[in-house]
């Protein structure tokens, strides 16, 4: 489809990498963190915080616009050095955070006060932060050694995945062959992409003991009992309701057993290979222009709320989405926050595609969730991982329902399958990471773990989940995965299958949109459980979470009526 395509507009954030308003912001972080540290001991706890909110904020706008930059033009090396420096600049933030943490510890009256109160969540998430911190000297020495430890590990693995190739096809290539409709390629394709990271599996190895040794020496030493109970903590969800949805998950693994079954059968083969999980559904290939796409955004969110079709478009006047796909710019697609500037951004690839429209309907949710908490001061704003995909997958949710009601089973059929594909991914594949990092932890306590090793956990953890209704499994899943190489959060996994299945028990309760902003404006200031709780669910309960996989269960029903 010839159709120009938008670029986002980054200069109302900054005019430019050499404008002066950069240029002060960066030296105000530095100042700022300086003039808050040596206010530990001679300001309010109230005046700190103010303090903390601006620094907050500054720091958010940097970052995020040197990501912005990078994505869009990743060898770009004025971009680069920007990145560095932001990165060095930072450094001093590190030292604040820390330093501020532990005075909280020693503020408790003040905690309490009603001065205070709003902030009363985050500044106890802060005080028990503290007494799992080690010593002050000690944790800036952690900082310091990660950019060249625990980071450089993940960098590494960043730059294996991006470069690696063999016979010319790189890895990326032969990974989107997963999605060809040629079965025979997508199986050479998949017997290549594992001889290629076998080829590095030393590689890949080093860098994952090298984190998982990271985090467990880190973790042991500041009293956390385990890097679950730590992600956990970092997620601001119980234990108890983690359980109920691992457990949800379990239970619901039939039915997507039943799914792959099905989608098998649709396909004419008495089994899926790990190939053919992407593969194709249906005949129908309608394309979209971006005009068609930004007006199902703007419809199906109006529908559900005019205030969110409100902002849809006005993120699409504003040019806050990058959409095109040229040379230099990163694959996949996410939404950045600038809370000093108060807007969103988006990069997406946009190709047409109905996955394309879902695509921007996904990351427009993300960049409303901004909106919503940009209103609140930076300290009530953070909200975890969990959280974070609910007004994501709520949006996708919306463009699902309102685009199917205009459709006959031909042109329905492909949308179901794919949209329970990603289901899959989330419920089935994201539960059999989770059972890996699991093992993979308890391995390498014992000692460094060879490629094998992790191929082996690999290979227990994909039969655990997906069982007998998929063969020729993917035992370097392990290095292809980059959330598995965080040192600064683990078990990057349950938090997706969390905001899927809590979106749609969100979505099947017939929420009204008043009670959903007030949930998305909670979820910087509250525990997830609590955020919950204040619209009426309780997580702890399985049956909350069975309603949200309930919705996988009537589109798996469609799907059957449509294809068999």
């Amino acid at each position: 489809m010839n159709e120009k395509l938008p670029n986002w507009n980054l200069d109302t954030i900054y005019p430019g990498i050499k404008s002066k308003e950069l240029i002060a912001d960066l030296s105000r972080v530095k100042e700022l963190s300086e003039k808050i540290i040596s206010s530990l001991n001679s300001s309010t706890l109230h005046e700190l915080l103010l303090m903390f909110n601006e620094l907050n904020a500054l720091a958010q706008n940097l970052d995020s616009y040197s990501l912005a930059l990078i994505s869009t033009d990743s060898t770009n090396e004025e971009y680069l050095q920007l990145q560095a420096k932001i990165e060095e600049v930072l450094l001093f933030k590190d030292e604040c955070d820390t330093r501020f943490a532990m005075e909280v510890k020693n503020r408790e009256s003040e905690i309490q006060s009603e001065e205070n109160k709003e902030y009363r969540f985050v500044l106890e998430e802060m005080k028990t932060e503290a007494e799992y911190q080690m010593s002050l000297k000690e944790e800036m020495l952690a900082s310091n050694l990660n950019r060249s430890g625990g980071d450089a590990f993940s960098r590494l693995q960043d730059s294996l995945c991006a470069n690696i190739e063999k016979d010319g096809e790189t890895l990326i290539a032969l990974r989107a062959k997963a999605q060809s409709s040629d079965r025979k390629e997508r199986e050479r394709a998949f017997y290549k992409e594992k001889a290629l990271l076998k080829e590095h599996e030393v590689a890949y190895s080093f860098a994952l003991n090298g984190v998982k040794g990271t985090v467990l020496s880190l973790e042991k030493c500041r009293g956390w009992k385990s890097p679950l109970e730590r992600s956990a903590f970092c997620s601001r969800i119980s234990m108890k309701a983690l359980n109920a949805l691992i457990s949800t998950l379990e239970e619901a693994l039939p039915m997507w057993r039943d799914y792959l079954n099905t989608k098998a059968q649709i396909l004419g083969l008495k089994k899926l290979s790990f190939y053919d999980l992407f593969a194709p559904v249906g005949k129908v290939e309608k394309e979209y222009s971006f005009e068609e796409a930004k007006h199902l955004v703007v419809n199906c969110y109006s529908e559900f709320s005019p205030k969110m079709g409100q902002f849809a478009q006005k993120a699409f006047d504003n040019n806050w989405i990058d959409a095109p796909l040229y040379k230099g710019k990163v694959g996949g697609a996410y939404d950045t926050c600038f809370f000093k500037s108060k807007q969103s951004r988006v990069l997406c690839n946009f190709d047409h595609s109905y996955d394309a429209v879902s695509t921007l309907a996904h990351e427009l949710g993300h960049a409303y969730h901004d909106s919503v908490v940009l209103e609140l001061p930076c300290l009530l704003a953070d909200y975890p991982m969990p959280v974070a995909e609910t007004a994501s997958i709520f949006g996708e949710t919306l463009l699902f329902q309102y685009m199917k009601k205009g459709m006959d089973k031909a042109e329905l059929l492909p949308i179901l399958e794919s949209t329970l594909s990603g289901g899959c991914q989330v419920c089935v594949d994201i539960l059999s990471r989770f059972y890996f990092e699991q093992s993979a932890f308890e391995a390498r306590k014992e000692g460094d773990v060879s490629p094998a090793r992790f191929s082996a956990l690999m290979l227990e953890a994909q039969e655990r989940t997906y069982g007998d209704a998929m063969e020729n499994k993917h035992e370097y899943m392990w290095a292809v995965k980059s959330h598995y190489y965080s040192t600064s959060f683990s078990f990057y996994n349950y938090p997706y299958a969390f905001g899927q299945l809590f979106a749609l028990a969100l979505y099947s309760s017939n929420i009204n949109c008043e009670d959903y902003v007030k949930l998305l404006r909670n979820t910087g200031c509250m525990s997830v459980d609590d955020v919950a709780l204040s619209a009426g669910f309780d997580i702890t309960d399985k049956a909350f979470w069975r309603s949200g996989l309930e919705v996988f269960a009537q589109y798996l029903k469609m799907m059957k009526e449509c294809a068999l």
